[in-house]
């Protein structure tokens, strides 16, 4: 038997197979929908991605500081409510200046601090941690 003989044989017997799986049985549909689908642009899908964690810290601690700063405000609104209710509207110790404390009259004796003025800034004590190289245990 030559090919062409062949071919000219089985072509009938394949085209009703193919024929009989494509057609009959679906394959052809679910091919075309797999298709189409493959076609078609996919729908855009918004992936909610969590922050991460440094930048979550720093919105709280963002809404944090607003929040004090909010606090502070109402605080101040508050007080200015209340002194302007009372009548005290005006900051009746603007401007003046703390007097010395005198001796004790009952007993002769004045504080320890009683010549210094309350402005007066004191030692600095700084340079001692420079002196002791920031060990203490040297300075025993």
């Amino acid at each position: 038997m030559k090919k062409s003989q062949l071919k000219h044989a089985i072509k009938p017997i394949v085209k009703e197979c193919l024929n009989e799986l494509l057609i009959e049985q679906g394959l052809l549909s679910s091919i075309i929908s797999e298709v189409v689908k493959g076609v078609q642009p996919a729908p855009q899908q918004v992936m909610h991605q969590p922050m991460p964690v440094v930048e979550q810290n720093k919105l709280l601690q963002q809404q944090r500081i607003e929040l004090q700063e909010q606090r502070q405000q109402m605080m101040k609104e508050n007080k200015r409510k209340l002194l302007d209710a009372a009548g005290f509207g005006v900051d009746v110790f603007r401007g003046t200046q703390p007097i010395e404390e005198a001796a004790d009259p009952t007993n002769g004796q004045a504080s320890a601090l009683s010549g210094v003025a309350a402005s007066d800034p004191g030692v600095d004590i700084n340079g001692i941690m420079a002196l002791a190289n920031r060990d203490w245990g040297k300075m025993i």
